[in-house]
């Protein structure tokens, strides 16, 4: 009987893990991907997060915010989605977009990262950035 219950205690352990966190990756959204409200990337101290109000809001801490799209309340059931031309957008249920990083480039393969140094990058040649650098180096990306 004890070996029939393994597979149930693995499920349900399967379904405790998901419903545990939001993250979608450690650190990083690719292209195409998107984070739904609740949803967040992390590294170290900090977190970049969709928002239920529809801000898409770097944190450190995840109390002190650095960075925010200012799309506070703008929508409902918002998401942010790297777009497959290198634009990070925040979008509506409508699909009305709320806010753009305003980095399309064209097709490519890109990436969104969460940095060590607090810096929100898309690359695929760097695009956009939040310049939060929160280390002692003075050097920015862009």
């Amino acid at each position: 009987m004890a070996a029939a219950m393994v597979p149930k205690a693995i499920a349900i352990l399967a379904l405790l893990a998901t419903l545990s966190t939001q993250a979608i990756g450690e650190d990083m959204l690719f292209s195409g991907e998107t984070l739904n409200a609740g949803q967040f990337l992390e590294n170290g101290p900090y977190r970049f997060i969709m928002q239920a109000d529809c801000n898409l809001v770097l944190y450190i801490n995840r109390t002190r915010p650095l960075w925010s799209s200012g799309t506070d309340k703008k929508g409902t059931n918002c998401r942010a989605t790297l777009q497959n031309n290198g634009n990070l957008v925040v979008l509506a249920g409508n699909n009305d977009v709320l806010w753009t990083s305003g980095t399309p480039r064209g097709p490519n393969n890109y990436r969104l990262i969460v940095q060590t140094d607090g810096n929100v990058v898309i690359y695929g040649a760097a695009l956009w950035a939040t310049n939060t650098v929160q280390s002692g180096s003075r050097k920015r990306l862009l």
